[in-house]
């Protein structure tokens, strides 16, 4: 009989450990699995009482007052202040939400001010700098209907936008404890965004949104798919910015010693100066998402997650999405990717003419037909979905509804979706028990 000494108890507690750690962590880590937790349907008191919100009507978290200290910063170029933001206030500025709106030129609309983000800067920001030509043109115009669209020239001046629009947004709204940034194209869904903003104290320094990983360089949120920053995270990077300021009782009159010219992209630049603040970003993706219905990736990370955020929605797409929402058959449970399939999934057929599903995983340029290109797919067991454009074949290991696309002189496009394996993805992943909160990655 082995006798159990405690140096002997020591060592089997440790080889248990160990063994737990190599079959059930490191498994995980290659598999590349996130970590989540229960989304609450109803939060708790935690940081604040609770009113009785009634989720799934229409602004019911700006009805029932819990969003009131919440500030949504929507970001526009001139041009669209004619083309886009009339129809944006129409359909979803209609929740009397705190809102603040940036552009590139002072103007009002239906009595909202549109604040020059840029209005501040010194000579020296905008000499010997070609990108504040257009700047120029913008304010000699007549009005705003003959200014540069967003997707002209105006683009250029987008990134100069976002560090003194956040320095503007901290001085207009000195007691909003949220912040939300998003653009014409941005769709949020309140219900989600309360439950998410419940479970976070606005006293901690917090930079949420969707991560985007450049080779070198900062992890930063993109900023069409709509970011937050908490009180503390403002007062962080306000105290940095005195530093910097030419002025300090007017905010935007700097960069916070950042040469813009020399930038990509203004939300890289602000995660940047986030991070010299000491405010890192949380990634929160795919809750905060780059896609819109049509073209999201339907598969085991994004099934049961929750929706806070979409990007890239034109006006017809607000509107389907809207109407579809109308119509859910619990709209007062969390939205999420496995419901939001029902509104693409009547869509998928064996054969689409004229269609591009946006397969993207595989590509063979040697198979010359829909036919075969279905083969191909019937061959890979990874395969969801696929395309034929007349050149080429393309393989998708995700489901997605795509869009129309007319020939070219070269290239048709037909796209096909496996329905058996669709529905064998379905039967195993639904239904989900409760949405998932994703832990935070970075």
């Amino acid at each position: 009989m082995v006798r159990l000494t405690p140096l002997r108890l020591l060592l089997c507690a440790a080889v248990a450990l160990c063994t737990f750690f190599f079959s059930s962590f490191i498994p995980c880590l290659l598999r590349r699995e996130r970590g989540y937790d229960t989304f609450h349907e109803r939060p708790s008191a935690r940081f604040r009482p609770v009113p009785n919100v009634h989720f799934g009507e229409e602004c019911s978290p700006f009805t029932a007052g819990v969003l009131d200290d919440v500030t949504l910063v929507l970001k526009i170029g001139a041009g669209e202040a004619v083309t886009r933001l009339p129809a944006y206030l129409k359909q979803r500025g209609r929740c009397k939400q705190d809102l603040l709106i940036f552009s590139d030129r002072k103007d009002n609309y239906n009595g909202f001010e549109i604040a020059d983000a840029l209005a501040h800067l010194p000579a020296e920001y905008r000499s010997n700098n070609p990108d504040f030509d257009v700047y120029d043109r913008i304010q000699a115009a007549d009005g705003p209907e003959t200014v540069p669209n967003k997707s002209d020239d105006g683009w250029r001046l987008d990134k100069y936008k976002f560090l003194p629009m956040v320095e503007w947004t901290a001085y207009k709204r000195p007691k909003s404890q949220w912040y939300i940034f998003i653009e014409l194209d941005t769709y949020a869904n309140y219900d989600n965004l309360y439950r998410f903003l419940a479970s976070f104290s606005p006293k901690s320094a917090y930079y949420f949104g969707s991560p985007v990983w450049p080779e070198k360089g900062t992890v930063f949120a993109h900023g069409g798919t709509g970011f937050i920053l908490s009180r503390a995270a403002m007062d962080k990077i306000i105290a940095l910015g005195r530093t910097f300021g030419e002025d300090k009782h007017i905010p935007g009159t700097h960069f916070f010693g950042v040469d813009m010219k020399k930038q990509c992209c203004g939300d890289e630049t602000l995660a940047q100066v986030l991070k010299k603040s000491g405010v890192p970003l949380r990634g929160y993706w795919p809750m905060f998402n780059g896609e819109k219905p049509s073209t999201v990736r339907f598969d085991k990370e994004q099934w049961c997650e929750a929706i806070i955020t979409m990007h890239h929605l034109q006006e017809d797409d607000f509107t389907s999405l809207s109407q579809w929402e109308s119509a859910r058959l619990n709209p007062n449970k969390p939205l999420t990717f496995e419901e939001l399939f029902t509104m693409i999934e009547p869509h998928l057929q064996e054969k689409a003419a004229d269609w591009s599903n946006l397969s993207e995983d595989v590509f063979y340029t040697s198979i010359e037909s829909f036919d075969n290109c279905y083969k191909a797919c019937l061959k890979d067991g990874s395969c969801m979905q696929f395309e034929h454009s007349g050149t080429e074949c393309r393989l998708g290991y995700s489901v997605r509804l795509g869009h129309h696309q007319l020939p070219t002189d070269e290239r048709k496009w037909t796209s096909g979706w496996m329905l058996g394996r669709i529905k064998t993805f379905k039967q195993a992943h639904s239904p989900c028990h409760g949405a998932h909160f994703v832990h935070a990655n970075p």
